[in-house]
């Protein structure tokens, strides 16, 4: 079954009234250091399938999700500019700023955080130079299937657990809406709605999961993917909530030590993923770039 993502975003940006928050990192980025991280996920052309029935298929809407945090981001820049919730909009960038002010003040955040790194957690336009070659290279090859790339920034920092980063593809099998009860109470998973961020619906994937940095001694990746698949022949009503999805899943779940500047590979018989984190370099200030460009110069 195949739904149109680009259609159920426009429906969804009409029926609510107001898209999440983009995500914070609320200022606790002291001491991390910032990449770039990239994946390419595919699968293998000839590859074995081994998918087994779950009564219970995994829900990885609470992982952070760099491309929601970039569909909403765009969403804002195009209400402004057609001059609509002009009001939300200026209440939504003074409240950044009284934000990163407090986060200041606490030393919770650096003045070089605040102004030098780049918005962490949302999903950039393109792939490095490495990343694209390799993403045409796999390609090219036929042995393989692409379901999606992914880029973003984040910070790392010595000793944190790290947080998920959602990982999918765009290719809907199921969708959790809210319910109302017999007494018209709207309901998420059979409890009350507590707060507006539970009446947008979680969307799951075919391929869904998520990537887990943290440092220790050296950096480490928690990868977990899984391909889901209904497990009955046929259509499937849609909406239908992943709970009540029949499906079969092939997962691929690794955790190991990589390397910065490099390709990382990890792969099942069924999913791969290919990931790169690159440490995030601050640009010299202009007079120190202009000198060093003399002395270079200079015999």
């Amino acid at each position: 079954m195949k739904f149109s993502l680009p259609t159920l975003l426009a429906i969804l940006t009409v029926a609510v009234p107001g898209l999440p928050p983009l995500a914070q990192d609320n200022g606790a980025d002291e001491g991390k250091a910032f990449h770039r991280v990239e994946v390419i996920a595919f699968t293998h052309a000839g590859g074995e399938n081994d998918a087994w029935p779950l009564e219970q298929p995994a829900d990885y809407t609470d992982a952070l999700d760099p491309a929601w945090q970039a569909f909403a981001h765009q969403q804002r820049l195009e209400r402004a500019e057609d001059g609509e919730d002009t009001e939300s909009s200026d209440l939504e960038a003074a409240l950044s700023v009284v934000d990163t002010i407090a986060n200041l003040e606490s030393g919770e955040q650096t003045v070089t955080q605040a102004l030098l790194y780049p918005e962490p957690w949302r999903a950039l336009e393109t792939l490095s130079e490495p990343m694209e070659r390799a993403r045409g290279r796999l390609q090219r090859s036929g042995a393989y299937r692409m379901h999606a790339w992914l880029a973003w920034y984040q910070p790392v920092g010595q000793g944190s657990r790290g947080k998920a980063v959602r990982i999918h593809d765009d290719q809907l099998i199921g969708v959790d809406w809210v319910s109302l009860s017999a007494t018209g109470r709207l309901l998420r998973d059979g409890r009350p709605v507590e707060n507006v961020e539970e009446l947008t619906p979680a969307f799951h994937y075919r391929l869904d999961g998520f990537i887990r940095l943290r440092q220790r001694q050296y950096m480490h990746a928690d990868v977990t993917l899984d391909w889901r698949s209904p497990a009955a022949v046929g259509p499937t009503p849609f909406p239908v909530a992943i709970r009540d999805a029949e499906l079969e899943v092939h997962r691929l779940d690794q955790s190991r030590t990589i390397r910065p500047d490099r390709f990382e590979y990890f792969d099942s018989q069924w999913i791969g993923l290919l990931l790169r984190v690159t440490p995030y370099e601050l640009e010299p200030p202009e007079e120190e770039a202009e000198t060093s460009d003399e002395e270079a110069q200079s015999p």
